[in-house]
């Protein structure tokens, strides 16, 4: 029984640390307005890429998975309240909008989730 409550009360107070990180629409729009380059996962992410935020809304990269293989990024991106949302024309949500709530986990580093979903690690200089 003290396990099941413990476990409880870490859950609780670990989703509650993440939604007080949580960027704001206006820190996200703040950030990406102007266009920017950001850096996808790392070393210890099991993949490694780029994405170039363009002003104008759209972006373009790639993302390299451990095991070799490059997935394109091509689409649009817009702020919709506090989230950062997305088309992409290919990968394994081609055609299908994704909203991500950026968790900040450093002074230039998010965790993008999907719901309780950690899509990965995005960074920035």
């Amino acid at each position: 029984m003290r396990a099941v409550i413990l476990g409880f009360a870490v859950a609780f107070v670990g989703s509650h640390a993440l939604a007080a990180g949580a960027m704001t629409g206006k820190e996200l729009s703040a950030l990406l307005a102007g266009g920017k380059d950001l850096t996808l996962g790392g070393p210890t992410e099991g993949y490694s890429g780029e994405l170039h935020v363009m002003k104008d809304g759209s972006a373009n990269g790639q993302v390299k998975l451990k095991s070799g293989d490059v997935i394109p990024i091509e689409g649009k991106w817009e702020i919709k309240g506090n989230k950062f949302c997305r088309t992409w024309k290919g990968g394994r949500d081609a055609g299908k909008e994704i909203c991500e709530t950026w968790v900040k986990s450093g002074p230039n580093t998010v965790h993008a989730m999907n719901g309780k979903k950690d899509l990965g690690v995005n960074s920035w200089h």
